[in-house]
């Protein structure tokens, strides 16, 4: 069996020092993005409401789907999951999504695939493709494309 390979000091040094880079970044994301997307899964589950979001009870799973008992064995069920509207909008999403990736995957391809040949002014059409992506956001907006 192999001897364990001590790391050395300045491998740890390395390690600590990307840690330090990373630390402000992290931080900065969790206040950003995790806390916003924590609290709107908290606040799917309680009665909270836009004008008193301080009084939000606990309400469980009944903002997505409830049975509401008539009496006599007939009742049905309300909420979000049980919502057509809903269900249609998810649908759309999904199908959105999907054609929105699989037509720019394969407009992507054949543009790099265009560039990738040889022909007479290649150079210039790949500046006029390239360049306007990595030109500056404030000068796209300037020009109405940001």
């Amino acid at each position: 069996m192999a001897e364990p390979v001590e790391k050395s000091t300045l491998s740890h040094q390395r390690v600590i020092s990307a840690w330090m880079f990373l630390a402000p970044m992290l931080a900065v994301l969790a206040v950003v993005a995790v806390y916003p997307l924590v609290r709107t899964i908290y606040f799917g589950f309680t009665d909270a409401s836009i004008d008193f979001p301080g009084e939000a009870q606990w309400v469980g799973f009944r903002n997505y789907l409830e049975y509401l008992d008539y009496g006599g064995g007939e009742g049905e069920y309300y909420g979000l999951l049980a919502d057509p509207d809903w269900w249609r909008a998810v649908w759309n999403t999904l199908r959105f999504t999907f054609f929105s990736v699989l037509f720019e995957t394969i407009f992507g391809m054949v543009i790099a695939l265009v560039l990738n040949t040889q022909f007479h002014g290649r150079s210039l059409v790949r500046a006029a493709v390239l360049i306007p992506g990595r030109s500056r956001p404030s000068f796209r907006q300037r020009c109405g494309r940001g």
